[in-house]
């Protein structure tokens, strides 16, 4: 590609930064998008989707957890992901605005052979740790932890949050159909399917683990291998127009017993702990 080219693709990536970096708004929803049948999310899907790394000797390693971004400074995962490292905020890192694992931070776009062009992810340290006060790693109850970055976020159009209250709540979750995605063992892109909730007499049933208080089932289409804190989401609708996502749970564990289920920990009775402690105003 010619450096005018290069140029140009710069140009054209600040300003869409730019305009998103102005708007407030959380859980970026495109229609269109809800009804293709890939597996792959485009590069500014799903924009508060990112990956957790962990310090290893001079460099950080990916962890093979998802995080997610709540507020201007803060991201969600589970506590699992960050067990025993309350003390050692230092030694994890996540990185926002990826698309592809392979993807390092430091560039300021990356492109394929066929001139597609993505900004590089941006890397971001953790001040602190916040597990939940009841988390309970034998039980797995609470399986949620808060993530303090040493900076506020930068919001761009490969960057921004997702909001945390839907505007109409429904009293329950089962037999709903909802959207997620994240990043997975089986491709270094940032994917998405669909998944429904069950319910816990037919969870426990099937797999013999009934979920611990707080959490939920449910059963993929597709993709069956995403890394922990993969967020759950649901469509908040205003005059019959899809307008915004909103956090429903976080996958915390799968089963696989001839078909795979997921286990999400529930963000609802957790919603204002989150808010409490991210200064969160995602609505």
């Amino acid at each position: 590609m010619s450096a005018l080219g290069n140029l140009i693709i710069m140009l054209i990536l600040s300003v869409l930064n730019g305009a998103a970096e102005a708007e407030t708004n959380c859980g970026k929803l495109e229609e269109r998008l809800l009804y293709r049948k890939d597996i792959v999310t485009e590069p500014a899907e799903y924009p508060w989707i990112g990956l957790l790394f962990q310090r290893k000797g001079q460099k950080f390693r990916n962890a093979g957890c998802n995080v997610v971004i709540v507020g201007e400074s803060h991201v969600l995962t589970t506590a699992s992901c960050v067990q025993g490292l309350n003390t050692q905020p230092g030694s994890i890192a996540v990185r926002l605005g990826i698309w592809d694992e392979t993807h390092q931070p430091g560039e300021p776009y990356i492109c394929n052979d066929k001139g597609f062009c993505v900004p590089g992810p941006v890397q971001y340290l953790v001040d602190a740790i916040t597990v939940h006060p009841l988390a309970d790693k034998d039980t797995g109850i609470n399986d949620i932890a808060i993530l303090q970055l040493s900076q506020r976020i930068n919001m761009t159009t490969y960057i921004q949050p997702v909001c945390l209250q839907p505007t109409l709540e429904p009293a329950s979750w089962t037999s709903m159909d909802f959207h997620y995605g994240g990043f997975e063992e089986a491709d270094v892109r940032k994917v998405k399917d669909m998944a429904i909730t069950i319910s816990r007499q037919v969870c426990t049933t099937e797999t013999a683990t009934p979920p611990p208080d707080n959490q939920f089932c449910g059963l993929p289409r597709i993709r069956a291998s995403t890394y922990k804190g993969a967020p759950l989401m649901g469509i908040n609708v205003e005059n019959d127009v899809p307008r915004s996502f909103y956090l429903v749970g976080i996958l915390v564990r799968t089963k696989d017993v001839g078909q795979v289920f997921l286990f999400f920990q529930d963000i609802k009775p957790l919603r204002r702990w989150i808010m409490d402690n991210t200064h969160s105003a995602s609505s």
